[in-house]
């Protein structure tokens, strides 16, 4: 197969076996170390990144004549499980693209599947870019297998302006809802204007999860959420339980919402996609989604303005926060046919250059603390807001991502949706929660280098 600067959607059907057995009968992928150092293959994530990504290639290129780049896309539900057979087999590409709260990292660090990058790290001066708790989360026995490109604001609500204004809802003061009942009288306005309510991929392996990740926040103390985090490691202090009433809280708001009809008309069989598409059509009032989203909802041109929110506290009083997400990465696996290559881009591209005219540009958050705001122009006006009122509202490490897969989304997200198609009731998957956790801190389960 010829080599080209391409961008090939991976799908996730058939899972990883094809995905392997694809890279293998392509002739593309030769084994560890077996390659010619100048053909790279990059995965990267489907999406406004991933086109973004082909300046990067263009630039490299030119900086090391004779190499070829070529960049494969990865779409949400492949990267979140059948991608580890294809970056643990022969026909990996180079580099490799994985989300740290999904599982794949533990399994691929597990099996000895990746190369470790402490060159990289050393070269490119990451220890001094990252944030304290981005270099502890990315330090495993002292060393460094990944490299962190990207910090996203996950719990953002978008709204169409034309909508809120047919319905008489003024745009919300400072981007925030003062409690449950105000964002519910808003549904029920925008519904009866024609509109449909609030968007959600109930179907995605993630969406519920970030909705219960935005209302975690205010639900519990400041410290209880803090044990939160860290509480699932053998030995740590059990206190703060799952079966507690403010996570019960979070669970029974969910339920309601749905029993309300605050979601729009069948959400858990709609993905991420499919309700985007629902709201830049026009028909959906308000969507969930993130920082990464805007670009999305910009490229469909929809009618409309858009203004954004975050969701209620469920603390009266509190403000609620924004969740971050520090898990996008980039790996070299131990099979990869250029490592050496590999690492090259690797350090060619973890730099302020492309931290702000690739991520930034895209409408993700630069990763470097070295970055000022002032140059982050270039991440669109709703996404400068976001960045700027994190600042005084403050950032949460985001919940079903920090703690490990067997806990947080993998576990989490299947448990909402039958909570929400009233399969469970909140007490119920409250116990099925503190069930994981209790699994968790007794070693019986692992999953703790997620």
């Amino acid at each position: 197969m010829p080599l080209s600067r391409t961008l090939r959607a991976v799908r996730p059907v058939l899972a990883g076996v094809l995905l392997a057995a694809v890279g293998v009968a392509c002739g593309t992928g030769t084994g560890p170390g077996g390659g010619d150092g100048k053909s790279l293959r990059i995965q990267i994530p489907t999406g406004p990144l991933a086109s973004a990504m082909q300046q990067v290639g263009k630039d490299f290129e030119k900086a090391n004549p004779g190499t070829v780049v070529t960049f494969e896309g990865v779409d949400s539900g492949s990267s979140r499980g059948p991608n580890v057979a294809l970056l643990s087999s022969t026909g990996t590409p180079d580099i490799g693209y994985l989300q740290r709260s999904t599982g794949v990292w533990s399994a691929l660090l597990k099996n000895k599947q990746l190369t470790p990058l402490d060159d990289v790290w050393k070269a490119a001066g990451l220890a001094d870019k990252y944030s304290k708790s981005q270099v502890d989360y990315y330090t495993t026995d002292g060393r460094h297998y990944g490299v962190l490109y990207e910090q996203l604001l996950i719990n953002p609500v978008y709204y169409n302006k034309a909508a809120f204004a047919k319905a008489g809802i003024p745009e919300p003061a400072d981007h925030q809802i003062a409690s449950v009942a105000d964002f519910e009288s808003m549904v029920g306005k925008v519904k009866a204007a024609g509109y449909e309510g609030f968007g959600v991929g109930g179907s995605s392996p993630y969406d519920l999860g970030h909705t219960l990740d935005a209302l975690l926040p205010t639900a519990v103390s400041a410290d209880d959420y803090a044990a939160m985090l860290t509480n699932f490691k053998p030995g740590s202090p059990t206190n703060v339980k799952y079966t507690d009433p403010g996570f019960v809280r979070v669970l029974q708001t969910i339920q309601d919402w749905q029993k309300k009809g605050i979601y729009q008309n069948g959400m858990l069989g709609m993905d991420t996609d499919q309700a985007q598409g629902l709201f830049t059509s026009g028909k959906l009032a308000m969507l969930q989604g993130g920082n990464y989203t805007y670009a999305s909802l910009k490229e469909a041109k929809p009618s409309f303005e858009m203004g954004w929110f975050l969701l209620p506290p469920l603390t009266p009083g509190r403000k609620t926060p924004f969740n971050a997400f520090n898990g996008d990465t980039l790996v070299v696996p131990a099979k990869a046919a250029n490592p050496e290559l590999a690492k090259k881009f690797l350090q060619f591209f973890m730099t302020d250059k492309y931290q702000v005219s690739v991520i930034a540009a895209t409408g993700s958050l630069p990763v470097f603390t070295s970055i000022p705001a002032s140059s982050l122009s270039n991440l669109g006006d709703l996404v400068q807001q976001q960045f700027e009122l994190s600042q005084s509202v403050g950032l949460v490490n985001i919940w079903d991502s920090t703690v490990p897969s067997t806990l947080g989304q993998a576990f989490s997200v299947p448990v909402l949706q039958k909570l929400v198609a009233d399969k469970l009731t909140p007490q119920q998957a409250a116990q099925q929660y503190q069930s994981a956790l209790e699994d968790l801190q007794s070693g019986k389960v692992s999953g703790a280098s997620d």
